[in-house]
């Protein structure tokens, strides 16, 4: 993946406010990564795809995140709103894209 001028200023903007020193310095060495973003026609749908991970061609793509990132958001949302509505704190860790946390946001009780 390689990076715009602005997604650049950017994440330089985000290093430099680190605290953690040795994290920082490990991150300003990044200068491509093996991962593609994939944006679909719509807003939520934002996945990642691992360059280096040859897809096999049998239906199922392992080298993306999510096989149907729309369809696993409404699932997950489904989950959270059925189970865990009126929980005031929700703990997460994990890699994804960030847009289950910005929906999940939007219920006033987390």
């Amino acid at each position: 993946m390689t990076f715009t001028p602005t997604q650049k200023e950017l994440f330089n903007k985000n290093i430099e406010a680190l605290n953690n020193i040795l994290l920082k310095e490990s991150l300003k060495e990044i200068k491509s990564s093996k991962f593609e973003l994939i944006l679909g026609k719509d807003n939520l749908d934002i996945n990642l795809k691992d360059t280096s991970i040859k897809n096999n061609g049998g239906g199922y793509n392992e080298n993306l995140l999510y096989q149907d990132p729309i369809k696993e958001l409404q699932t997950m949302l489904n989950t959270y709103n059925d189970k865990y509505l009126l929980y005031p704190v929700l703990y997460f860790y994990g890699f994804g894209n960030g847009i289950l946390f910005k929906a999940l946001l939007q219920n006033k009780n987390h």
